[in-house]
This record gives structure tokens, C-alpha cells and sequence, in this order.
């Protein structure tokens, strides 16, 4: 007997509903994505005490951060926020391995939240937001100095956070929170100060904010010289303003004699681009397996950012032709321009642009970190975008960059491996250590 009226039927969920709402998106992608959050932040955790010795450039700020918690001073050629962060894992967890790598670990995840929040805020939408944080967290180049006791990971985050603070200032505040950012990534290497340009881009452009408050950039000095002296205080050295310019300008003219070196791990910028030379920052033997930490990234994931760093310039300037405006409308209809993805590029050049022009050839791969932050971030937007219009093609990228993270989890995070499936995976004489 055929019922008088029709129940309504249960609708059925593939997960939770405030999943849904936070993680819109075909489902399979987005299973994708949420399993390479889950498995890089796993690959940066398991054994990333191991070895108990030093590895690579570990010692140099480890020692130093030791230092400050003795009231020794710092050696080491860098400004010293960074070693006095390492300092604060030395006094958590004792001076051995995990306390000296527990804070290069706590900001590598930290970049899969800064990423989420950039991208989403940048592009508006919580999808692109879900590619950053999947994209970094699978990604070599981040899960290796997420588990050494290096200073480019903090920098990264804090690099990342002075950006999100500028796109989501909507007042004085949002400025000033931006400038201490850019003051505090100053204070760990000079570089970060470069952070400025994308930061003021995205005030400027995005309009949030009134000129005038752009003034409170001043804070970025101030923060960098109240870190230095309090620095220089804490070890007993003379801290008074001459003391201070004094040592800032003994270390710019220690760097600019670095330039002249030659070190076989070092590379030019222009081959981070194509990943010839990544670093394989920690290496060891445990009877007869090796363990690995390759700096090497996700080959889909850095070869498609690299294509698009350079592909959307072009676009930019081919928008005077009418089919490539008109393709270009449908695409970014929202925004009615390419601002969000120019803010993002220019922060993965600005951050580039000291190595182009400053340090001679005693460059390395690390110094490209940051920029590359930013290149998957508008890799992330820009699949965002795309996925409505082309959903097969983005699933397929997704696919391929999930395919290349299962083959390379190995050399990336320290797995027992033998020589041959590492040199399998390590593929150029000039990936290997």
C-alpha cells in the first residue's frame, strides 16, 4: 500500500556537519587534503629527537642560545631572537636533542595554521585556505626544517604572520600588530625585513585602513633595536647606542665578506627555482639503514609554484587583450582583478630579492623558505579558484602532489631506509649528501 504522503528523506552526510561548513569542497579532494594535513604534521613529529647529536648547522645556534641562558655572548652572526626562542625549548626540556628542536618543531606546524589563515583571508574563501595548509604540510622543504634546530622555520611563520596581519588589519591596531611582526622576523635574520613590502602592498591595495596609520611602520626599528639591546644587556655587553650600531655594522660587513666564499652546499637563487641543489639537513646511520632529512620539496607541488611565480606576471600584462581579459573576468570574477594573487607574488619576490642582489654566490637553499611560503599560497588560491571551473584537472593535481608525498615521506622524515631506495628517491647526484 503506497503511503498517503512522502517522509522526507534523511539527507546523509560524508562527514560531521561542521566539517562540511568549514571544508566545503568535493569530497575526494578534500579527503586529500585532510590527510596531508594530518600525515605532515605526523612526519615532523615522529623521532624528531633523533639523532641526539648535532646535525648540519645545528651547533652554531644551539651553542649560542645555550649561551644566553649562561649570560655568554653570542657569537653567532645573526641578530638574536632566534637563538633566545631556542632558548626557551633548552629551558623546557633540558639541553639535548628534543629541547633543541622542539621550537623549530612547534613553528613548522605553526606555518600549516599561518598558511590556512593567509590564504583564506588573501583570496576570501576557506577552500584556499585548506590548499595552503595541505600544500606546506606537504612539502619537504618545510617537514626538514621543521626538524632541525634552524632559525628559517621561525622566520617563515613570522615572515607569513606579518602579512596576514596586514590583510586582516582593519584599524591602527591591525597596522601596528603587522609592523612588530616585520620587527620580530628582522630580529632573527636581516632578511625578514624585506617582509615590509608585501605587508605595506596589502595595506595600500586592500584599503582597509587609513594611510595615515601606515606611519605606525616606525615600530619595526623600534622592536628590532629593543630585542638587539636587551640581547646585548642579558650577556654583559655594552648596550648603549653606539655599542649597538657598532655591532650591527661589524655583522653587515661579516656578511657582505661572506659573499666572497665558496661552500659546496651553497646554490645561486636562480636554481632554487628548479630544485637543483636542495640540502639534506640531517643524515645518519643506524646499523646498516640510513635516515634522511631532504630539504627537497614536493616536485609537483615546487615546480607548479615555480611556473606560477612566472606565469602570472604575464597574465597581468596580457590582460590589454581582450580574450585573455575575458577569461580572466570569468576566472577572478570575484575580486574583478588579479590583486590577491599580485599581493602574494610579490611577497614570494620580496622575500627572494636579497639573495638576488646582496649576498654574492655564498647563498643557500634555505634562504628561499619564505618566498616559497608564498609561492604555494597563491598555488593555493589559484586552485581555489580553479577547482569550480576545472574540478577533474584540480583533482588530479591533488592526486599527484598526495603520490609524490608517499614516495618521498621517507627521505623527508627520517624513515629507516637503505642507500639504493634513498638514492631512488633523491634522484640527482646533487640531492644527495
Amino acid at each position: 500500500m503506497r503511503a498517503l504522503v512522502d517522509l522526507p528523506r534523511r539527507e546523509t552526510r560524508p562527514w560531521p556537519a561542521w566539517l562540511e561548513r568549514h571544508f566545503e569542497g568535493p569530497w575526494l579532494v578534500s579527503a586529500c587534503l585532510l590527510t596531508l594535513i594530518v600525515a605532515g604534521v605526523a612526519l615532523r613529529i615522529q623521532h624528531v629527537a633523533e639523532p641526539a647529536t648535532f646535525t648540519f648547522d645545528e651547533e652554531l645556534f644551539v651553542k649560542n642560545a645555550h649561551n644566553y641562558l649562561l649570560g655568554l655572548p653570542d657569537a653567532n652572526d645573526h641578530p638574536p631572537l632566534g637563538k633566545l626562542v631556542l632558548a626557551a625549548g633548552l629551558l623546557a626540556f633540558g639541553y639535548n636533542s628534543l629541547g633543541f628542536r622542539c621550537v623549530s618543531l612547534c613553528f613548522g606546524i605553526q606555518n600549516l595554521f599561518v598558511s590556512y589563515w593567509l590564504a583564506r583571508c588573501l583570496f576570501r574563501s576557506s577552500r584556499a585556505g585548506w590548499f595552503a595548509a595541505a600544500f606546506v604540510a606537504a612539502d619537504g622543504f618545510f617537514i626538514a626544517y621543521s626538524r632541525v634546530a634552524l632559525l628559517d622555520g621561525l622566520l617563515t611563520c613570522l615572515v607569513l604572520s606579518s602579512v596576514l596581519a596586514a590583510v586582516t588589519a582593519r584599524n591602527a591596531r591591525g597596522v601596528a600588530l603587522s609592523a612588530v611582526f616585520v620587527g620580530l622576523a628582522t630580529s632573527v635574520k636581516w632578511s625578514g625585513a624585506f617582509a615590509a613590502i608585501p605587508a605595506l602592498a596589502a595595506l595600500l591595495t586592500l584599503r582597509h585602513v587609513s594611510r595615515r596609520s601606515l606611519l605606525l611602520f616606525v615600530l619595526l626599528p623600534l622592536v628590532h633595536v629593543g630585542l638587539w639591546t636587551f640581547a646585548l644587556w642579558l650577556t654583559g655587553k655594552p648596550h648603549d647606542p653606539s655599542a649597538l650600531l657598532r655591532t650591527m655594522r661589524e655583522l653587515f660587513w661579516h656578511h657582505v665578506e661572506l659573499g666572497h666564499q665558496h661552500n659546496p652546499l651553497a646554490s645561486p637563487w636562480y636554481s632554487w627555482l628548479v630544485l637543483y641543489h636542495p640540502i639534506v639537513v640531517k643524515w645518519w646511520l643506524h646499523g646498516k639503514t640510513h635516515h634522511y632529512a631532504s630539504s627537497a620539496g614536493n616536485p609537483v607541488l615546487w615546480y607548479s609554484a615555480t611556473l606560477l611565480v612566472l606565469g602570472v606576471p604575464l597574465l597581468a600584462a596580457l590582460r590589454c587583450v581582450p580574450r585573455v581579459r575575458r577569461w580572466l573576468s570569468s576566472q577572478f570574477a570575484e575580486v574583478g582583478s588579479l590583486r590577491a594573487e599580485l599581493i602574494a607574488l610579490l611577497g614570494w619576490f620580496a622575500l627572494l630579492s636579497p639573495w638576488i642582489v646582496g649576498r654574492g654566490t655564498y647563498t643557500f637553499g634555505y634562504h628561499y623558505l619564505p618566498s616559497y611560503a608564498f609561492a604555494l599560497v597563491l598555488l593555493a588560491g589559484v586552485a581555489a579558484r580553479f577547482e569550480r571551473a576545472y574540478p577533474h584537472a584540480v583533482r588530479a593535481f591533488a592526486a599527484l602532489s598526495f603520490a609524490a608525498f608517499v614516495y618521498f615521506a621517507p627521505v623527508w622524515g627520517e624513515f629507516s631506509i637503505s642507500e639504493q631506495a634513498a638514492n631512488r628517491r633523491l634522484v640527482f647526484a646533487s640531492w644527495r649528501p
